[in-house]
């Protein structure tokens, strides 16, 4: 299956990244996604977040503005602006003759500059740098440019912002665009792609869930009490698995296994929902999550993060990756009284809009990044839910109406018959 990059930036930044990708079509698809300004880019990633697997900035300022806005939990990178992207407009205008040894430029620090000068054998007079920051607009910075070219500093504008330029020439300003070079374009999208295949094959890691009860109060000490601790605690953990794909084991007296697959497990609403039901009930428990690409070393990994839960107090869950980063708690007892409505803010209107619960639109997200792919027809669709064909219908048209799903297509049976549907999932 193909990795999907999410391009975010200017039309014309797009297209000569476009333009670069030879190297990576039959392994990748590009889902571009146009702004005008840069303050759009953290609402083109949030639409991005649930179709592509990595998202590439076309440079650094719409980047850190979509970042620090926290839109998508999806690897973010973004396109330098090197030496090299200097070098060939100055080289450019000294082959036609052209000044260039006194100029202005934003998107570069003074050093850099300066290396490209020496680099090629260039000799400036002057160079401005423009300060460039995430909350500059396009006019400041065209202005900054204008005021240093009308005052006689400089007799030259480069910019890496193609906004700034339309104004820099509405205003008669000499100004060169500065693109990133083609083989950085070709690099990162052989990073995104890398970085994005990566994350798929994290998906598929396996997870092992260990759970203990912590020791009952003495009110709770006859063993037909405990019984019925107990039995309450594993109807929880009967619907954490089901909701995560897993399953379910007893080992020994108190301990019970999960196993599932990561891509499952990182849908938070399960644990948050076992940690609340857990915290109404009474019950307290510890847990530990291991992650691993065997059973073995998934299950290696969760007796550690299970060791460092008993440590701390109340229901709480740790977890230890797969190379051996150990993170937690991730749900503890400040946190348990899970509030969906404020968390997860999407799966409150898409139960809204659709009819449906949030555990089960939550179990669907699941099962699409279980899956990773968000295209399924109906019976893709009913086996991945373990629903009757009837009921994955009916589920797939409710969230189509809702806008949570988009019919993308038809394939066509080999057999006689109606052509196959194909339901693109966006929730």
């Amino acid at each position: 299956m193909k990795v999907r990059i999410g391009l975010v930036g200017p039309a014309d930044s797009l297209d000569r990244i476009q333009q670069s990708a030879d190297r990576i079509r039959d392994s990748a698809i590009l889902v571009p996604r146009v702004y005008r300004a840069k303050e759009e880019s953290p609402r083109l990633a949030a639409e991005l977040d649930p179709d592509v697997d990595v998202i590439l900035f076309s440079g650094i300022v719409p980047y850190r503005i979509a970042a620090l806005a926290g839109v998508t939990t999806k690897p973010l990178l973004y396109l330098p602006r090197l030496g090299m992207s200097l070098a060939q407009p100055l080289w450019e205008m000294r082959e036609k003759g052209l000044p260039f040894n006194r100029i202005s430029i934003d998107s570069f620090a003074a050093r850099d500059v300066a290396e490209v000068a020496e680099e090629l054998g260039f000799q400036f007079e002057t160079v401005e740098i423009v300060e460039h920051w995430e909350t500059a607009s396009y006019e400041d910075l065209a202005s900054a440019h204008e005021k240093l070219y009308r005052e006689g500093r400089t007799d030259l504008a480069f910019t890496g912002l193609s906004r700034t330029v339309e104004l820099l020439m509405e205003h008669h300003v000499p100004c060169k665009r500065i693109y990133p070079t083609r083989y950085t374009i070709r690099e990162y999208l052989e990073k995104a792609a890398y970085i994005g295949q990566n994350n798929r094959l994290k998906a598929y890691q396996l997870a092992v869930l260990i759970l203990r009860l912590r020791p009952v109060s003495a009110s709770v000490s006859m063993e037909y009490d405990y019984l019925r601790v107990r039995n309450t605690f594993e109807g929880f953990l009967i619907d954490y698995a089901r909701g995560v794909f897993g399953s379910l084991f007893p080992y020994g007296h108190d301990e019970y296994l999960v196993f599932t697959t990561r891509g499952s497990t990182e849908e938070p609403y399960w644990i948050a929902t076992l940690n609340s039901a857990a915290e109404r009930a009474g019950i307290a428990f510890y847990a530990g999550l291991g992650y691993g690409t065997t059973a073995y070393n998934a299950e290696a990994n969760a007796r550690k993060a299970l060791d460092r839960s008993s440590a701390s107090t109340g229901s709480c869950v740790f977890s230890v990756d797969v190379d051996g980063e150990i993170k937690g708690p991730l749900s503890n007892a400040a946190a348990s009284s899970y509030n969906i409505a404020e968390t997860d803010a999407l799966l409150v209107e898409a139960a809204a809009a659709t009819g449906m619960s949030a555990a089960h639109l939550s179990k669907i997200r699941s099962m699409v990044r279980r899956a990773g792919k968000r295209r399924f027809d109906v019976d893709e669709f009913a086996s991945g839910l373990n629903i009757s064909p009837r009921s994955a219908r009916r589920i797939l048209q409710d969230l189509s109406d809702s806008g949570l799903a988009t019919i993308v297509g038809h394939e066509s049976k080999r057999h006689a018959g109606r052509p196959r549907r194909l339901f693109e999932i966006t929730l």
